[in-house]
């Protein structure tokens, strides 16, 4: 165990805030572009809306621009309770109906538990809630809502009326909503149109990148964020999203015995966490498929590292993109995208080849099921043999497989954050807010009728 933690106290936490912050948003644009664009744009007049009237001591204003840019998460989750997809062009974020509430129930839960934002996320159960004083008053994070609000009716009346100008009253985007304050305030940061035409302009998104440039967050708080990017894989496909985690695990134990230093362990764990977050972009039916792939499918899912390329740039450095792009190169040249051949392959990107073999092959997928050890170690000899993998490498897989994937659950406990708690809240509210059809009244329960606590072993 030790030596466990000495691998994870190896790896060096190297994305900046913004980095990850932009891209979860490139990651999130690959499902719904438009509320993407919705969203930055709430952020960044949330922004310059709380620089001219100063949060209460409670809120902080960096939380405040994370809430604005993922308060719409909940959107583009599929949700089985309302048959709700979230590839629609023309999102209504403000209907009183009970789906939409749902979606921002859902990012509550989302941030409070899989972000650093914590407590501060809880506020937004409340966002569709028509101003009031007295709930300010009592609830001085309700400030959140006031200005997100706010500003999200703002963004969404210009996305639909783009070159409009605002109205001259802008209570009459929501009347009855808005906390009075806050618009006097948006006016004010607004003067002269500013914001609007910077919007516009479309300026609005390197001003707001160069601020949270700024943001110092805790290790703790970046790991957090870290760990969002690989579950927000999640929404497209649960099995991608733990086998990212899965592989992340084994190219530390790989990384461990082949004694990289600290430098060599952070690229390794960097790139392993991150290697598959371009099948964010890839159709669900592909990744879902139960069976073999046709041809043209098949192209349509390798291409899923020329995502991933294209969503990292400009956010991790050259050989952490590198060793993404290439981690289904084979030394023999007959892997892809580039048919790279092993003499231009570094030792961090054979390394990571190998764990997403290990893992790929040991998981349970749509169209297979976990392989046998023996299996597992048959189809690594073969290709090992096949000059497809580095033998240097292979060995720890053949000679020490069974504590490889012990030391995997050890590291998950180290890696993963507990969804289950988003989950279970999500579902205690449907719960607790669905209309039941024929419900049984009290005077009418049967005596051996369980109680739904007793049910949840089931």
């Amino acid at each position: 165990m030790q030596s466990l933690r000495k691998a994870m106290d190896q790896v060096h936490h190297v994305l900046k805030t913004e980095n990850i912050a932009n891209i979860a948003l490139r990651m999130l644009a690959c499902i719904n572009r438009e509320a993407v664009l919705h969203s930055v744009r709430t952020a960044y007049l949330a922004w310059k809306t709380a620089e001219v009237h100063p949060l209460p001591q409670e809120c902080s204003l960096q939380n405040l621009v994370f809430l604005s840019l993922f308060h719409t998460i909940g959107f583009f989750r599929e949700d089985i309770h309302f048959n709700y997809f979230p590839h629609e062009a023309n999102l209504d974020y403000f209907s009183d109906e009970k789906f939409i509430e749902s979606r921002y129930v859902f990012a509550s839960y989302y941030l409070e538990y899989m972000t650093p934002l914590k407590d501060d996320a809880v506020i937004l159960q409340n966002f569709l809630q028509p101003y009031s004083k007295d709930r300010c008053t009592n609830q001085p994070k309700e400030t959140y809502n006031n200005i997100i609000y706010l500003c999200a009716r703002i963004s969404d009346y210009w996305g639909k009326n783009k070159g409009a100008p605002l109205p001259e009253n802008l209570n009459e985007l929501a009347p009855g909503y808005f906390n009075p304050e806050y618009v006097e305030a948006f006016k004010i940061a607004n003067k002269d149109n500013i914001l609007i035409n910077a919007i516009q302009a479309n300026i609005h998104q390197d001003a707001l990148s160069n601020y949270i440039a700024g943001i110092t967050c805790p290790t703790d708080g970046k790991k957090y964020l870290e760990k969002m990017l690989v579950h927000l894989l999640d929404f497209k496909s649960t099995s991608t999203m733990k086998h990212a985690i899965n592989a992340s695990c084994i190219a530390l134990s790989l990384g461990l015995r082949m004694q990289f230093d600290d430098e060599a362990m952070t690229t390794l764990f960097t790139s392993a966490f991150l290697h598959d977050i371009g099948k964010i972009a890839t159709p669900q039916r592909i990744l879902e498929f139960p069976g073999k792939l046709t041809p043209e499918d098949m192209g349509i899912m390798r291409h899923h590292v020329n995502h991933s390329k294209r969503i990292l740039s400009g956010h991790v450095n050259e050989e952490i993109l590198q060793t993404v792009y290439r981690h289904h190169e084979k030394l023999n040249g007959k892997g892809y995208p580039r048919h790279v051949e092993g003499k231009d392959l570094t030792l961090i990107q054979r390394t990571l080849t190998v764990a997403d073999i290990t893992s790929a092959l040991n998981d349970s997928r749509s169209y297979k099921g976990e392989f046998s050890k023996e299996q597992t170690i048959s189809i690594i000899t073969d290709m090992t043999n096949n000059g497809e993998i580095d033998p240097q490498i292979t060995k720890f897989i053949i000679e020490d497989y069974d504590t490889i994937l012990q030391e995997q659950q050890i590291f998950q406990t180290m890696l993963q954050i507990d969804f289950s708690k988003v989950i279970a809240s999500y579902n205690n509210y449907i719960l607790n807010n669905a209309v039941m059809v024929g419900e049984i009244s009290p005077e009418n329960k049967s005596d051996g009728l369980e109680e739904l606590d007793d049910l949840e072993e089931l």
